[in-house]
């Protein structure tokens, strides 16, 4: 990085955002590894991080740590995971999820509740009284705003969102959730906002490129090359239709697409129709199939090989360095994660198929995803993030 004077407030901000991020992946580092690092002169990082020590983004240890090195021991700095919070909500078709999570991206704490029925409005003020209260558990932690990620389509400049499956179009999100909790708020579409979880904290973090599968009641990817990811114009893109093979019905009028083969909605819906549930449950699906239940194991059995055969085309498509499976369709059915690896690796043709792996976020994927949006805005703008009001 090529360093220009302090007082232009740009430059600041930016030499401060290479140095926090410099030290999220590779902390807790020397101030002489974080010249190295960035490529700034001694006197511009210890400047910075004496700003970002008092902003509370950054700590020095406790005690000087050896290097090696001649000379007296260094006092590493590292992220400051005792002040500054982010809050996160992700809403779902069936179930909405808000958590609070440190700058390192660990989650102090996350609540589960059915989505509320009803206008769009008043569902997002209802959410937002929930995530209001919940916060307040929270006196001692500087919250700096909350990151709101749907499905559907995000209009994250004017704060809009639209979703087809809640009767959504048009709804002013930001304003909503802002009036009520009084932070900025941050829209992000959930895929982007898990992918980005990802590069901040996942599997992700050194990776060139990187494709992450998401899969749950819907599907999604995202792409990422050298830490950034792709959003192309207008609406997102979809693999709802990919075709994967198979005579499920689509409401699009062909059969085989992706998403009808593989959402979880779908996969209950064929497990009562063959007797195998008497309502729909995952659990209980998963449950059977475990109890020897041929039937429910050949339905999670097709959806898994669904979701590699689907994967394998779109790494050959990509070719990323690494892919990267989310999701509760993979990370809570490990009994049928060998179906999905083994798919995989029967469908795609290009070398070194050994590049998949499975989110470490588990099930608490939205809720990190949620939080991780807010987190990539104060890592890029430090300053701006800490002085917002809504």
């Amino acid at each position: 990085m090529v360093e220009t004077p302090q007082g232009t407030g740009g430059v600041r901000e930016a030499n401060a955002a290479a140095i926090l991020g410099a030290i999220r992946a590779h902390g807790p580092l020397s101030r002489g590894a974080v010249a190295r690092h960035t490529s700034l002169s001694m006197p511009t990082v210890s400047r910075q991080i004496a700003t970002l020590i008092d902003l509370g983004l950054l700590s020095e240890a406790p005690s000087p740590q050896p290097t090696g090195e001649v000379g007296r021991p260094t006092v590493p700095v590292d992220l400051n995971e005792d002040v500054i919070a982010a809050c996160g909500v992700h809403i779902g078709i069936t179930t909405t999820t808000y958590g609070l999570s440190t700058l390192r991206g660990v989650l102090l704490d996350s609540v589960r509740i059915p989505t509320p029925k009803g206008a769009p409005e008043a569902v997002l003020e209802r959410i937002a009284r929930e995530v209001e209260g919940f916060l307040a558990m929270w006196p001692e932690r500087r919250i700096i705003g909350v990151g709101l990620a749907i499905g559907g389509q995000v209009d994250a400049e004017r704060g809009l969102l639209d979703h087809g499956s809640l009767g959504w179009r048009a709804v002013p999100a930001r304003d909503i959730v802002e009036s009520v909790t009084g932070l900025p708020v941050h829209l992000d579409g959930h895929v982007p906002a898990m992918a980005t979880a990802e590069l901040l904290f996942g599997e992700a973090v050194h990776a060139r490129s990187a494709l992450y599968f998401y899969a749950r009641e819907m599907v999604g990817v995202a792409v990422a090359v050298d830490g950034v990811l792709h959003r192309g114009p207008g609406q997102s893109g979809s693999i709802a239709h990919l075709p994967v093979g198979g005579d499920v019905p689509c409401p699009c009028g062909r059969t085989g697409c992706l998403e009808v083969a593989v959402a979880e909605r779908a996969v209950l819906e064929r497990a009562v129709r063959a007797g195998v549930l008497r309502e729909p449950d995952i659990r209980a699906l998963r449950a059977a199939a475990r109890a020897g239940d041929a039937e429910a194991d050949r339905i999670l059995t097709d959806r898994a090989r669904a979701l590699g055969t689907a994967v394998a085309l779109l790494r050959d498509i990509v070719n990323p360095e690494l892919v990267v499976l989310g999701g509760q369709a993979f990370t809570d059915a490990p009994d049928h994660l060998s179906v999905v690896y083994g798919a995989y690796k029967e469908n795609t043709v290009l070398p070194d198929a050994d590049i998949v792996t499975t989110s470490r976020f588990g099930p608490d994927v939205q809720a990190m995803a949620a939080c991780t949006g807010l987190l990539t805005r104060l890592y890029a703008r430090p300053f701006s993030v800490l002085a917002a009001k809504p």
